[in-house]
């Protein structure tokens, strides 16, 4: 035997305020989710700056150190060829010795010039990794605190997603078949909410006035009635 429509009615509106609420928590979940992805983002692109960093500082310092063993090995020459000062016999040897002298010099000079810009290059990549290591761990805490947050939201809403899921089915099972179809239908196609209240001849769903006598068929909750605009189930007024 199926329940008197007046039932039925109030039946809805209880649906309805269950399904509002775990919509409202299922929006807790996914703004803290949302809240998360956009960190871990964050993190992904920053990681990747890090890396940058760290390849950076790697090339700089191996190169740097290329120019430490030039620069070993062209003092090593230098004093090389100043030991063969005493053993020069001839004047040839001499413009020789003079001529790989000078040479040597400038490579020096050379090496120390690159040297010093490699060290001014590498302290300023040393900066840059330590910054990009220090944004890194700062969005890392931030993550950890957005995980946790969503932990929560997730564990506080838990219960009461479950016991408005099982409170649906129980009254979707009393009401009959073609009502809780046409519910289903209403609700896919209306941004989940499905049934809204006549109060003041308008729809509080939409606002757009209804028809005086259909208004009052609504309250009488001898029939179900749609809003002639966004076509929601009324139901009387409630409290």
């Amino acid at each position: 035997m199926e329940a008197p429509l007046k039932q039925v009615l109030e039946q809805l509106g209880d649906l309805q305020g269950i399904s509002d609420e775990i919509d409202k928590m299922e929006l807790l979940r996914r703004e803290a989710l949302s809240e998360l992805d956009a960190i871990t983002e964050r993190l992904e692109a920053a990681r990747n700056v890090l890396e940058d960093r760290e390849e950076k500082h790697h090339a700089i310092d191996i190169e740097r150190r290329k120019k430490e063993l030039q620069l070993r090995e062209e003092k090593e020459r230098h004093q090389r060829i100043k030991g063969r000062v005493g053993e020069v016999k001839t004047s040839r040897e001499y413009q020789a010795v003079i001529s790989e002298t000078s040479s040597v010099k400038q490579a020096i000079n050379q090496a120390e010039e690159g040297l010093l810009a490699d060290m001014e290059a590498l302290e300023g990549a040393t900066n840059e990794l330590k910054k990009a290591k220090e944004t890194v761990a700062g969005i890392e805490s931030e993550e950890a605190e957005a995980k946790a947050k969503y932990d929560k939201v997730c564990a506080e809403t838990e219960e009461g997603i479950s016991a408005g899921r099982a409170r649906e089915r129980e009254i979707l099972n009393q009401m009959p078949p073609a009502i809780v179809s046409q519910y289903d239908l209403i609700r896919s196609r209306c941004g989940g909410v499905a049934v809204a209240e006549a109060k003041d001849e308008a729809c509080t769903a939409c606002f757009m006035k209804i028809p005086p006598q259909r208004y009052i068929e609504v309250l009488r909750a001898n029939k179900v009635h749609q809003c002639p605009n966004c076509y929601r189930i009324l139901i009387p007024p409630r409290g």
